[in-house]
């Protein structure tokens, strides 16, 4: 996939994705990683053309079994929609419907697919509950969103997104807002899900040490850019980017027995307007800046499947 998107705010265009490519190799778990404000939410509703109404493609494409999804028209997306790509959102209680039960948002997905009959459709929604560990399943059939703690509700994200077998699935922050037991409890959910369905999975998030714990391949993202991507572990042991380095190195650790920043990155992400002929956006905010880092900057092959968009890769090493 290759994009570039903007947003209208205040009546004023601003790029917000530019030149984002990147591929998904069948069964493969790549994360996405990045502050807030990186454009990681954006890129995701996008693949499945979820975009803001206040948003609009000006270039790319996002080729899936050989069909650009951004050319297809909204009918066409609606069957890809939940049966061929899925999507689990960072907040359940804005992203399930209030007024429906869950028995209601299970079967309706089941339904508009044609997988099952009404009456099967029920009992597929109870046995999606059981095998997402969801205690009283029958209970839970019944009750609207409201009713639910917010680890049960991502629970039913994560029942409704595989519920058709998908080929991939997109999961946004999912474990936001949950406390750290339930966080640990959805990721081993979501990859053991993986391990049986054997679909893709893009993992978005801005924790580090999930990213490192459980995907292949990584996508750092900055400033609604690509700024490095390539194998987790290689990327994270060995920085090409002072992003992906300032990362790591804003990390908590323990000193003296007490969580703490090392080093934090100075200032904040600035529109991608600010950067008109495609140099790098991390330039006021890097130390090993020099000038040539006011040229335009693309991302680069380094090696096998390692790629960076960095004049001064070696600076810091």
């Amino acid at each position: 996939m290759s994009l570039g998107i903007y947003s209208e705010k205040k009546k004023r265009w601003s790029k917000v994705l530019n030149n984002v490519n990147f591929s998904l190799n069948q069964n493969e778990f790549l994360g996405v990683v990045g502050e807030s404000g990186s454009g990681k939410t954006i890129l995701a509703n996008s693949i499945l053309k979820l975009m803001p109404k206040n948003s609009k493609l000006f270039s790319g494409s996002i080729l899936f079994n050989d069909k650009n999804i951004l050319k297809l028209s909204e009918n066409q997306v609606r069957e890809i929609r939940g049966r061929d790509i899925s999507i689990i959102f960072q907040d359940p209680m804005s992203s399930l419907h209030p007024l429906l039960t869950v028995k209601e948002q299970i079967t309706e997905i089941l339904l508009a697919h044609g997988i099952y009959k009404r009456s099967k459709a029920v009992e597929v929604a109870l046995n999606l509950l059981k095998d997402v560990k969801i205690d009283q399943p029958e209970l839970v059939l019944s009750k609207y969103p409201f009713m639910l703690s917010g680890g049960i509700r991502q629970r039913v994200m994560i029942a409704i997104a595989i519920s058709c077998n998908p080929k991939v699935v997109i999961a946004d922050e999912p474990t936001t807002a949950l406390d750290v037991t339930v966080q640990k409890d959805i990721l081993d959910l979501i990859k053991a899900f993986k391990k049986r369905l054997n679909f893709s999975l893009i993992l978005i998030s801005h924790d580090l040490g999930v990213i490192w714990e459980n995907t292949d391949r990584v996508v750092v993202m900055y400033c609604g850019r690509i700024v490095e991507s390539g194998k987790t572990k290689d990327v994270l042991r060995n920085p090409l980017h002072p992003y992906t380095f300032g990362l790591l190195s804003s990390m908590p650790r323990r000193i003296n027995n007490k969580l703490e920043i090392v080093k934090g990155i100075k200032g904040s992400i600035l529109s991608l307007d600010e950067f008109p002929n495609d140099t790098c956006p991390f330039l006021p905010r890097c130390d090993f800046a020099t000038k040539r880092c006011n040229e335009p900057i693309s991302l680069e092959p380094v090696d096998n499947d390692r790629f960076v968009a960095c004049f001064n890769k070696a600076a810091f090493k």
